[in-house]
């Protein structure tokens, strides 16, 4: 069977345009290349090389032979630095899509602390409030809340969320306070597209029973950050996070509304990523510190 070791000798013969060449880029003598090549050969009953005076040339054989090694070597050089990241201090780019709301008031306010407890992970931070594809693409996690469609990824609970009706005081000056769910057929609501949570059904707690309201207005966006800073421009009545909405609250920018009908079942925020036997450790640290910062009650807010 072809080593390594052979593959890695061969590879750099050919990359290198001959066999000084080669023995000079892996340190060892010329004559030792042309042993090892010499020996390949005659194993797998093959020429590899073309040999002149001047320069070396592939056959079809060592054609096929260095495009394979070069995949197999590729494949080992991977494994080898995905195993390093479980040496014992982790390490690695770690990267994560979020949505655009909890990317920034949540994520990025914790990153300064996370990485200077492991210093050698690097994160790379993709915000979209697009629907990810299931397989996550090229991240390592996943933050995403609400439903969750069936999916090959591991799920983890990190924490809950409530959605909050509420307006500017600008517009409800203008327009007049809701008093009851169905009165917000009558007012221009801020809804959202591609976030996948029936961004235009609402649901309300009426009569003991959970029920969704069909709202509308004359705004749609297709992001949580777009549609809060509309509803604090005063542009209509929104529902939006608690995860945001308590500071401008407490502040006055924003008044809550309909809290009574409010439903009981929270909006929960999970953590997603690849299965497999191995869960590397740069994903799993992150995930218990992003639980841990995240975890207690719900934050209450008073009218």
């Amino acid at each position: 069977m072809t080593s390594l070791n052979e593959l890695q000798i061969f590879g750099a013969v050919v990359d290198q345009g001959g066999f000084a060449a080669a023995a000079k880029a892996l340190g060892v003598t010329r004559s030792a290349v042309c042993r090892r090549i010499d020996g390949l050969e005659k194993r797998l009953g093959v020429r590899l090389l073309d040999r002149t005076t001047r320069r070396i040339s592939l056959t079809d054989a060592g054609e096929a032979l260095y495009h394979r090694g070069a995949r197999i070597l590729a494949e080992v050089q991977e494994a080898e630095l995905a195993i390093s990241e479980y040496g014992e201090e982790p390490r690695g780019v770690l990267r994560i899509t979020s949505p655009i709301m909890i990317g920034l008031h949540k994520l990025v306010p914790l990153l300064p602390d996370f990485l200077r407890r492991y210093r050698h992970i690097k994160v790379q931070l993709d915000l979209s409030d697009d629907v990810i594809d299931p397989a996550l693409a090229e991240n390592d996690i996943g933050i995403r809340w609400g439903e969750q469609r069936p999916s090959s990824l591991i799920i983890t609970r990190i924490a809950e969320s409530r959605q909050i009706v509420c307006a500017a005081p600008s517009y409800l000056e203008r327009f007049g306070t809701p008093r009851t769910p169905q009165e917000l057929l009558g007012h221009n609501c801020l809804m959202m597209s591609r976030l996948g949570l029936g961004s235009n059904e609402w649901s309300f707690l009426i009569d003991g029973e959970v029920l969704p309201l069909k709202v509308s207005g004359n705004f749609v966006v297709n992001g949580g950050h777009g549609n809060y800073e509309a509803l604090i421009a005063g542009l209509g009545i929104g529902r939006v996070t608690d995860l945001r909405v308590i500071e401008d609250i407490r502040a006055g920018r924003l008044q809550p509304i309909l809290r009574e009908f409010e439903p009981d079942d929270p909006m929960v925020i999970y953590a997603t990523f690849k299965s497999g036997r191995l869960v590397p450790p740069k994903i799993r640290l992150f995930i218990d510190y992003f639980r841990e910062q995240m975890k207690g009650p719900l934050p209450k807010i008073t009218l």
